[in-house]
């Protein structure tokens, strides 16, 4: 189990370098960090976490997306290793006895052939090894400098005035697997090269945010799936009262900054969303109730019920000016960022002020001249 709280970071004002997505370019990392002169970096999953051995363990249909996306592969090996005459055994082969490590950097920071510059926080994504993610758990493996941010585990990062209070929940929402750990060898969930949360997870980041509650503290909530599109992230944000949350998993050009007070017509709106939501939830559970409830422990228990607690917490109706709903309404500041290959954000800190700045490479718009649809795939995006 990972420690509560760890703080290794303090200084007197500084940048915090947020990015997704390395999908195994870790060197990228350090190159962004001298860039933009960064104390410290924040990363919302799909960080990479394999090695040759994943291999066997991935899904062919895994493997081929995260080949597709690699940004580790030049274009021209990708277009040769995506052919269709291709099997699945023989893009294996070559990524294993290829002379570079075209799956992920992982390994040479593994055994410190290369290292971080500065401390790195991070949850994993949907496309990682969850028995690599479990060795760290066990402590069998570590890097310096890389701190995994997950349902048991908070950081703090004292820059400039501020204390971030980092909370962290890795993978994606799927919500049949909630009560399922798949392959993981702990009460980490994953199998086949992905992972997702489950309703445990939940439970015990609520335990462990109730723990070091802090007010003086500035909370952040990091996740792989937006809490934009996945309404139970955003009722866990509430439970967890975070004043921001940094999310990744919507592969957009641009980086995306919103409160919910911008983008919804009114509260009652955005109470709906997570109406619609807790509905979901509550009749997934319902059905599976009784045969969870035969299976738990008392302290397995607890955290079902800290579940249930975040797929219950919804905003009350008819605020009034200045109630702890309304403000978190208004205030909650959600940042969506894009792929690493694509952009990032900075959180500039001094005198107790967080300023940002986004950085994206962009795309342009041909394809309103060349009548080609604007789609994830498309050649406008590809």
């Amino acid at each position: 189990m990972n420690s509560p709280s760890v703080s290794t970071v303090s200084t007197a004002a500084g940048k915090v370098l947020c990015i997704a997505d390395l999908r195994g370019n870790i060197s990228q990392l350090n190159d962004l960090v001298d860039q933009t002169g960064a104390k410290a970096v924040i990363h919302s999953g799909d960080f990479g976490f394999y090695e040759r051995e994943s291999l066997d363990r991935i899904s062919d249909r895994t493997l081929k997306h995260v080949v597709q996306y690699s940004t580790l592969i030049p274009p021209a090996l990708r277009t040769r290793l995506l052919q269709s005459t291709v099997t699945p055994d023989s893009l294996r082969s070559q990524i294993r006895t290829s002379s570079t490590h075209l799956l992920s950097e992982f390994p040479l920071f593994l055994s410190g052939t290369k290292t971080l510059k500065v401390p790195v926080y991070t949850v994993w994504g949907a496309c990682e090894d969850v028995n690599i993610l479990d060795k760290f758990r066990s402590k069998e493996y570590s890097i310096p400098n890389l701190h995994i941010i997950d349902e048991s585990s908070t950081a703090v990062i004292d820059i400039g005035g501020v204390k971030l209070r980092l909370f962290g929940l890795g993978g994606v929402i799927v919500q049949h697997k909630l009560f399922d750990i798949g392959e993981g060898a702990t009460t980490i969930a994953g199998g086949s090269g992905t992972m997702w949360t489950t309703a445990l997870q939940i439970g015990q980041l609520v335990d462990t945010a109730q723990k070091v509650f802090d007010a003086t503290e500035t909370r952040v909530l990091i996740t792989h799936a937006s809490p934009g599109r996945e309404a139970i992230l955003a009722q866990l944000a509430l439970v967890l009262k975070v004043d921001f949350t940094i999310s990744a998993g919507l592969h957009f050009r641009y980086g995306i900054s919103y409160n919910d007070f911008g983008v919804q017509g009114d509260q009652e709106l955005y109470r709906n969303k997570l109406v619609n939501s807790q509905k979901n939830f509550l009749d997934l559970w319902e059905g599976i109730k009784a045969q969870v409830k035969t299976h738990v422990s008392e302290e397995q228990q607890v955290l079902l019920d800290n579940w249930l607690s975040v797929v219950n917490r919804l905003p009350a109706t008819n605020t009034l000016p200045g109630d702890k709903d309304e403000a978190a309404f208004k205030n909650t500041w959600n940042f969506n960022l894009t792929d690493a290959s694509n952009g990032y954000l900075i959180l500039d800190i001094n005198q107790g002020k967080i300023a940002t700045e986004s950085r994206s490479h962009g795309f342009n718009f041909s394809y309103r001249r060349n009548n080609v649809s604007l789609r994830s795939g498309s050649p406008a995006l590809a």
